[in-house]
C-alpha cells in the first residue's frame, strides 16, 4: 500500500500564497516508493493510473494477437482478453513476453478452473460479468479480481467478500 509521508503546511515552500491544491499534488508526490508493494496492489495501482482497462474479444488466436499488440502499441496500459477467445491463455502468455510491461488479464472468467489457469498462464488480473464466490475463496487476497455487479446488494457483497475493484 502506498503511504504518504505526514507533513505540515508549514513544510511548504513560500509560494506567495498557500495552495491546497498544490499541497495536495506535494503530499502525493512525497509517497514512499521503498514500502514493499504486493502484485496486487501494484496491478490495481496500474489499472487506477490507466483509468481504462481495454477488453479484446476475438474469433480466433491470430484476430486476437493481432488487435492486441494493435491496441498495446497504441498505447494501452492495461488489457483484459476475454476468456472465449480461441487460445486465449497461449496469447495471453506470447503478450506477456512482447510486452512485459504491460498490464494484462482475463476476462469472463466464469469458473475456478479456468482462473487458475489464467493465473498459471500469468495474468496480472482476472474479471467476471458476476461474482464467482469460488474465485474469491480461492484466490484469498493475493491476487486482483475484478467482479461484475450491477446492483448496490451485488456492490456490498463483493466489497464483504474482499474485492477492492467492481466492474
Amino acid at each position: 500500500m502506498l503511504v504518504a509521508r505526514r507533513i505540515s503546511m508549514w513544510s511548504l515552500p513560500a509560494i506567495g500564497c498557500w495552495n491546497p491544491f498544490a499541497f495536495a499534488r506535494f503530499r502525493v508526490s512525497c509517497a514512499s516508493s521503498q514500502l514493499p508493494v504486493s502484485p496486487k496492489d501494484k496491478t490495481l495501482r496500474t489499472i487506477y493510473n490507466s483509468g481504462v482497462i481495454a477488453c479484446l474479444r476475438a474469433s480466433s488466436a491470430e484476430l486476437a494477437m493481432s488487435a492486441a499488440c494493435a491496441a498495446l502499441n497504441g498505447g494501452v496500459s492495461v488489457l483484459e482478453i476475454v476468456m472465449s477467445t480461441p487460445g486465449v491463455l497461449e496469447v495471453l502468455q506470447q503478450l506477456l513476453q512482447d510486452y512485459p510491461t504491460r498490464t494484462l488479464g482475463v476476462g469472463t472468467v466464469l469458473n475456478v478452473k479456468d482462473a487458475k489457469n489464467a493465473v498459471e498462464a500469468g495474468a496480472k488480473f482476472l474479471m467476471s460479468p458476476t461474482m464467482v464466490k469460488g474465485i474469491m475463496d480461492d484466490l484469498e487476497g493475493e491476487f486482483l479480481y475484478i467482479p461484475g455487479v450491477m446492483t448496490p446488494t451485488e456492490v456490498l457483497t463483493a466489497y464483504e467478500a474482499g474485492a477492492q475493484i467492481v466492474k
